[in-house]
């Protein structure tokens, strides 16, 4: 007996060994396929730059951080696909294409062609893809490092970006196109007639998470179909027509599909509407779905739950009102179908005390959440700022109020806007044509006449023709030594002309010009007479030329400018 109980323990041990092996290589298979997936992109700041295009006469070279000329700009294309590093994809012709590095030396030597790989629909000053170059031998083309280590065999007919998708890359095999990404990961074998991204972004993955919008062509003309981000196929290419509703955020993918003119809505590949409608609009507020069917429109959840009948000639959603008109008659229901007695046709909950409502004469006004109203006049315009602050408008004048229609800052600007990613706010005075700056304790800050307003990584500048003015995050005025310490020169006005000085106040050079540039690299700009020259850090002038440049916001680099009409990233010219 005892024997026996011993071998059952025994098994028991045993199956449990087994389970626990089974599981542990089950997670290391999910680990090393999960890898095959996941990359990192390269983040490359403004100051971890080193090296510019240059271009003179219509031909290319490059410039580094200080101005010196690395490679002198004798080629018809030159890129910079990482600004880090001494790799230069350059051409003589336009058509084949070879790495040099910083001393002009050809590398990568071993391939027919190297390209750097342009990424489109970005919002980066370094629009290539910065960790992989794509190489051509034997007329077919393949990925690799910057060191020319092989990521995947040169297989494919092309080598190409997807809007948006930085780290995907389409490859066409035999006319068919495919996606691959940064590892050499096949996310969709090359078996479609077209892939684009389906245009998904958050703040937190930004545009890692958009799946691919797939299209066949067959005897009744083209199909569309979906994938995931990873190239798991969620729709067959069945349909006329495929958009993602992208303003819902989170895991769930929602699609509109269309065939034969009629629409329907599909979430994580199941039907939650079948296409039997003619149109159908999302709304973000309340995430309802506005449908229609032949002429009459009515409203759905996102899970295809009826909330108002498709009965009404049309449908307008304000805030968490719905407004559903049939004939002369409009009813008001709020967002879970309820009719409602109300001439608010626009209620839109900003906070935990304050609503913004709209009224049926289109006047704005702020209610608590018992429905009072707190403003005695009537608004043209109310806009949620934060905590108790709201931006207003009344008789074409705006200005900042609170929740009890408290003026916090007068009402006397023609209009005020959010500066993105900060805490300010610019304000514009079109009788003074001044824009000024509105801290973040709703402070006003005199600003610039005719002015042009930067939100840089971690600074406004506020700029004209004639003067500038720096502020912090919060829109308190700092100076630019507090944004660049360490540098030699800083631009200074007295008496309306502008001149140079160093870090301890002394002049350099003095005040009788126009207008001045910050010092970027060793040199800074100086205006006379609507004409720039470039100064060394000793306030020698170095340039050659004075010239006249049609941007108000000059920037200097050794011997050359800055222009704005790169789209292959920031571009020196000159000489001057």
């Amino acid at each position: 007996m005892k024997q026996k109980n011993r071998n059952t323990k025994n098994i028991i041990i045993l199956i449990v060994i087994l389970i626990a092996i089974i599981a542990v290589i089950t997670g290391v298979v999910i680990f090393i396929n999960n890898q095959r997936y996941e990359y990192e992109l390269s983040q490359i700041s403004n100051d971890q730059i080193k090296y510019y295009k240059l271009e003179q006469d219509g031909r290319y070279g490059v410039i580094d951080r200080e101005g010196n000329v690395v490679i002198e700009p004798n080629y018809a294309e030159l890129d910079i696909p990482n600004p880090t590093m001494p790799v230069f994809i350059k051409s003589e012709d336009g058509q084949n294409f070879s790495a040099i590095d910083n001393n002009g030396n050809d590398i990568l030597t071993q391939y027919e062609d190297v390209e750097a790989i342009s990424i489109n629909n970005i919002s980066s000053n370094i629009p290539y893809e910065k960790t992989v170059l794509k190489y051509k031998q034997n007329g077919l083309y393949g990925i690799m490092d910057f060191e020319g280590n092989k990521i995947t065999e040169n297989i494919y007919n092309s080598i190409t970006n997807i809007d948006y998708k930085e780290g995907n890359l389409k490859v066409e095999q035999n006319g068919q196109y495919g996606v691959i990404n940064i590892k050499g990961t096949t996310i969709l074998e090359p078996e479609y007639e077209s892939i684009i991204s389906d245009g998904y972004y958050d703040e937190e993955t930004k545009y890692e998470q958009a799946g691919f919008v797939l299209r066949i062509k067959t005897d009744d003309g083209y199909k569309f179909g979906y994938a995931d981000e990873r190239g798991k196929i969620i729709l067959e290419p069945l349909y006329n027509e495929i958009n993602r509703i992208t303003e819902i955020t989170g895991e769930d993918v929602y699609l509109i599909t269309a065939n034969n003119g009629r629409y329907g809505v599909v979430k994580n590949g199941k039907e939650v509407l079948k296409n039997e409608f003619t149109e159908i609009s999302f709304d973000p507020n309340n995430n309802l779905l506005i449908i229609q069917k032949d002429n009459s429109q009515g409203v759905v959840d996102l899970e295809g739950n009826n909330i108002i009948p498709i009965d009404y000639d049309d449908i307008i959603i304000g805030g968490k009102y719905i407004n559903a008109q049939k004939g002369e008659e409009t009813l008001i229901f709020d967002a879970t179908g309820n009719n409602i007695d109300t001439d608010i046709l626009s209620y839109n909950q900003v906070n935990d005390n304050y609503a913004i409502v709209i009224d049926k004469d289109n006047n704005y006004n702020i209610v608590d959440n018992s429905g009072n109203k707190k403003l005695n006049q009537n608004y043209t315009y109310i806009e949620y700022l934060d905590d108790n602050k709201f931006i207003a408008t009344i008789d074409g004048k705006t200005g900042i109020i609170n929740g009890n229609g408290q003026v916090i800052t007068e009402i006397k600007y023609n209009a005020i806007q959010k500066i993105e990613d900060s805490n300010a706010l610019q304000a514009v005075d079109s009788e003074q044509n001044r824009t000024d700056i509105i801290d973040s304790e709703m402070k006003i800050n005199e600003g610039i006449a005719n002015a042009y307003i930067s939100k840089k990584d971690n600074y406004i500048k506020l700029y004209s023709e004639t003067d500038v003015k720096y502020y912090n995050l919060d829109g308190k005025e700092i100076t630019y030594k507090e944004i660049e310490p360490n540098n030699s020169l800083y631009a200074d006005k007295k008496d309306g002309k502008w001149g140079l000085i160093d870090s301890t106040g002394k002049v350099v050079v003095n005040y009788e010009y126009d207008m001045v540039t910050e010092q970027n690299g060793n040199v800074a700009g100086i205006k006379k007479d609507g004409r720039w020259q470039i100064v060394d850090t000793n306030g020698q002038i170095i340039s050659e030329n004075a010239i006249t440049l049609q941007s108000v916001d000059a920037t200097f680099l050794g011997k050359y400018y800055q222009t704005s009409s790169s789209k292959s990233g920031i571009l020196y010219s000159g000489t001057i």
